[in-house]
């Protein structure tokens, strides 16, 4: 049941993605994608049992332009994010998913950026994503470029700064505490659960290090807000 479950969370939001963004595509790429995306994400998070429950201001997924910085924890992220942000994104993706039988079409049409990762990060690997900041757009990084078998945040690179730091606009770090509890690595079966969430103030990027940002990151992830929920509701108190 569970396979069944998974392969049907991943395999018809996909494809009714697809299907979604050729038929709309006549009115326009930005139009389609914003039509299709919260169905793809509405269908994939139902489908997979997912629930959220999000912390911090919440206001700011909706900042526009803005490059969104989250953590890499499961194969579930990116349709966490799309549930979130929903409209006016653009994902930065590898350039292998590309030839991906279902994700390859998908990120495509939805007009992700591809990046050659084999590049030295920080370069201009990045400035296809430039002009789509200046129409207005939040772009998505994860600038560990690969998720940990056990969730450990790894050693960030450099390419979300320069780019918020290039367009002149917010960065702002988006935390997932446990979405490698919905679909860890190298796992292919999907558990539904909740999924917690921290959304972070904006950071400056030109007063940033990359250092401050993983800093912030890991102090986040470091407080998990369940524990505090629990421990202010007086759970385990004896």
């Amino acid at each position: 049941m569970r396979a069944l479950r998974s392969l049907v969370a991943f395999v018809v939001p996909a494809l009714t993605g697809i299907l979604l963004l050729v038929l709309l595509l006549p009115l326009g790429r930005r139009r389609s994608a914003n039509l299709t995306i919260p169905v793809v994400a509405f269908l994939g998070t139902r489908l997979a049992g997912i629930r959220f429950r999000v912390h911090g201001d919440t206001s700011l997924l909706k900042q526009r332009p803005a490059v969104f910085v989250i953590n890499h924890q499961s194969g579930t992220d990116p349709i966490i994010v799309a549930a979130l942000l929903r409209q006016d994104i653009c994902a930065v993706a590898k350039r292998r998913l590309r030839r991906h039988l279902l994700l390859g079409p998908l990120l495509g049409l939805a007009g992700t950026v591809f990046v050659d990762s084999s590049r030295k990060p920080g370069s201009r690997a990045l400035a296809p994503a430039l002009p789509r900041l200046k129409q207005g757009y939040a772009v998505v990084i994860a600038p560990e470029g690969h998720r940990s078998d056990d969730g450990t945040l790894q050693a960030f690179r450099p390419g979300a700064l320069w780019l918020a730091s290039e367009a002149r606009v917010p960065l702002i770090p988006v935390v997932l505490h446990n979405s490698r509890d919905i679909l860890p690595a190298r796992a292919l079966l999907m558990r539904p659960g909740e999924v917690r969430v921290t959304v972070l103030a904006p950071l400056d990027p030109a007063s940033l290090s990359l250092e401050k940002l993983e800093e912030r990151f890991r102090e986040t992830l470091a407080h998990d807000p369940a524990a505090r929920e629990r421990s202010s509701a007086g759970v385990g108190d004896g």
